[in-house]
């Protein structure tokens, strides 16, 4: 799913307005497509593909766990807010983090929050927090370190998401990178 672009002017546009900015309605017939609708629609596709590929694999992490009303499990994040002694870890909080991701996939609110979650946390609640989310993982007494693993996942996961937000977003950029570590000195 994209949802912003750069085009022309360089004025980023979100979904909820791209229909207006793209002067498309979404039921227009394929023959009445202009030159200009073209260069906007793959402005679209191009946007910020890297942002958005690790945004997707944060949230994949965090789909394995149960949903805010899972029957199943209705009291997890409550668990893990608690087992972390966290605001941060408030089921409304991250809910919060992963409505603005699902919104705007090159959000790095999810990230950034997530990783300033579990920075805060000493030893002790990140223990606690892997055991919860371990024992949703798996009922063996493997719990703790799969839950481990699970936090030291979403880090990475997170922290592609704020690098990728800081790469630069020009093919011409990476390559003048490139070629000055290549020159000659």
């Amino acid at each position: 799913m994209i949802t912003s672009y750069s085009y022309d002017d360089g004025h980023e546009l979100r979904r909820h307005d791209a229909e207006q900015n793209l002067n498309c309605p979404p039921d227009l017939e394929l023959s009445k497509l202009t030159v200009d609708h073209a260069l906007r629609l793959s402005a679209l596709t191009a946007a910020q593909p890297t942002v958005i590929a690790a945004n997707q694999r944060l949230l994949a992490l965090f789909a394995a766990l149960p949903t805010l009303n899972d029957e199943d499990d209705p009291n997890f994040w409550f668990d893990v807010q608690n087992a972390g002694d966290s605001m941060y870890l408030m089921a409304g909080n991250i809910e919060g983090w992963i409505r603005l991701t699902f919104t705007y996939p090159n959000e790095t609110a999810l990230a950034g929050n997530i990783l300033d979650a579990f920075r805060m946390l000493d030893a002790e609640h990140r223990g606690a927090v892997a055991e919860v989310v371990g024992k949703r993982l798996s009922r063996d007494d493997r719990a703790a370190y799969l839950g481990e693993l699970w936090i030291k996942a979403v880090e990475e996961a997170a922290f592609s998401v704020l690098i990728a937000d800081r790469a630069p977003k020009d093919p011409e950029a990476v390559e003048n990178f490139r070629d000055s570590w290549l020159r000659d000195q």
